[in-house]
């Protein structure tokens, strides 16, 4: 478990490949059971309640395997979900878990105070980030530049956004 850690724990750090997994249906399938946890986690305030956040989470995870698995098929390299979904779930797991104490931290939404401010520019920098670690995998997933990973990790989340958004609008 401690190896696996650690493994998430260089990718966030631009350091791992996603080559570097195992290929194993188990691990994808805890990965995924573990980004779902960690999301209703994180955003359950964000939504209204925890199942919203469950639903809202279960949809986003649904959706991304889509996209991730139809990118790959059309490039042909759908050979390499697995280690791909694995590296991009885990990594977005590792990186959610942080934002529950930066949400706990903001307090109430309408409080200008400079915690809240504080946490609101500590989630979009774990933003910003999140993106650079997609691009990072993406780019070693689709065998493109680095510059062109991120721009996918941008429209992809742009697209989940409005995707999730539109079906589980925040409260």
């Amino acid at each position: 478990m401690s190896a696996l850690f650690n493994y998430f724990f260089e990718l966030c750090l631009l350091r791992a490949k996603p080559q570097d997994l195992p290929v194993s249906r188990v691990l994808l399938g805890l990965v995924i059971a573990a980004n779902i946890v960690v999301g209703v986690l994180a955003f359950s305030d964000l939504y209204g309640s925890v199942l919203r956040a469950l639903m809202a989470s279960v949809v986003e995870n649904l959706f991304f395997l889509t996209i991730l698995g139809l990118l790959l098929y059309f490039k042909e390299l759908f050979p390499r979900f697995n280690q791909s979904a694995t590296a991009l779930l885990g990594s977005s797991t590792l990186l959610a878990i942080i934002l529950i104490p930066l949400y706990s931290m903001a307090g109430d939404a309408a409080d200008h105070s400079v915690m809240a401010v504080v946490a609101d520019l500590g989630a979009l920098l774990l933003l910003i980030w999140s993106l650079m670690v997609m691009g990072h995998v993406l780019r070693y997933t689709l065998d493109v530049p680095f510059g062109r990973g991120i721009s996918l990790a941008i429209v992809y989340f742009l697209l989940s956004s409005l995707f999730v958004g539109s079906l589980f609008p925040l409260s």
